[in-house]
């Protein structure tokens, strides 16, 4: 009877660990169709070098916002879409600026 549990409290931990640092996100696809949707001049590259800033942002500021809102984001990002550090980045600092307001 005990042994279902270790896998159930092994996979707790697994789940909490993977949101205790940002998250390794493939943004190859978020920046080859935004190059093909947006327009001629946003290129893979601009794209890229987005992402890249918005990833280096929230290594910075990854601990100051609270766990559920980092889980929350970063699942958001990954439905039905391709992921985006500046979709997660985005996702955090509306939650934490709502949360400001409500507060006011």
């Amino acid at each position: 009877m005990i042994i279902p549990l270790i896998p159930l409290a092994f996979g707790a931990v697994i789940t909490v660990s993977a949101v205790d640092r940002v998250p390794a996100l493939d943004t190859r696809p978020t920046c080859a169709d935004a190059a093909q949707q947006i327009s001629v001049t946003r290129t893979v590259e601009l794209c890229q070098q987005s992402e890249q800033q918005a990833r280096a942002a929230l290594e910075s500021q990854w601990a100051n916002f609270p766990s559920a809102d980092r889980q929350t984001c970063v699942a958001t990002t990954k439905i039905g879409g391709f992921p985006s550090y500046v979709q997660v980045l985005t996702c955090l600092e509306l939650a934490r600026d709502a949360r400001t307001m409500k507060l006011n």
